[in-house]
């Protein structure tokens, strides 16, 4: 997730550099990216963010809305035989202070999803097949929020599904930008 959000954010710092006071939606290819997890289970009712954020350089102007959408393909081995069924969730501040998280583990947060921000609906997963996906379908605001502030944490409730050598394949994504 931290190419993804690196490689993004870079695009959308030159697109907003050039587009000055344009109100449309502005458009941004991002280059294709893969998240390898060595293991995943079923963690209804929490989501699971990486312990660090991915921080960059903030935009010169504060971006409105940012959704992101592509295709996913996603290799797994699975324990169960079952698909992999998740949500994924964004924030742009730490999860340290939120008293629904603990971080104990050095390695990942862990929060309850009550009062988390899902940016995406509920995708299921096959092992090999491809499908379409959209970041910001619900929250958009909270992405942009993440890219104004320079950090942000993306994670994922999985509500089905336990596998291990899991690897998200992200393709022809492309970064949809409101600046006012």
């Amino acid at each position: 997730m931290k190419r993804f959000a690196l490689t993004a954010l870079l695009a959308l710092f030159a697109v907003v550099a050039l587009s000055g006071c344009d109100k449309t939606p502005i458009s941004v290819g991002l280059e294709d990216f893969s998240v390898s997890i060595d293991a995943t289970a079923n963690t209804l009712g929490y989501v699971v963010y990486p312990y660090d954020s991915t921080k960059f350089e903030k935009p010169v102007v504060n971006v409105k809305t940012i959704t992101v959408n592509g295709n996913v393909t996603a290799s797994y081995n699975s324990l169960t035989g079952d698909e992999l069924t998740m949500t994924f969730y964004a924030r742009a501040t730490s999860p340290e202070n939120n008293p629904d998280c603990d971080g104990s583990s050095g390695l990942v947060w862990i929060c309850k999803a009550d009062n988390e921000k899902a940016i995406t609906g509920s995708y299921t997963f096959t092992n090999g097949q491809t499908q379409q996906i959209t970041f910001g379908t619900s929250n958009a605001d909270v992405l942009a929020a993440a890219v104004n502030n320079g950090e942000i944490w993306i994670g994922a409730e999985v509500t089905s599904g336990v596998a291990t050598d899991v690897t998200l394949d992200f393709t022809n994504m492309v970064a949809n930008v409101t600046i006012f």
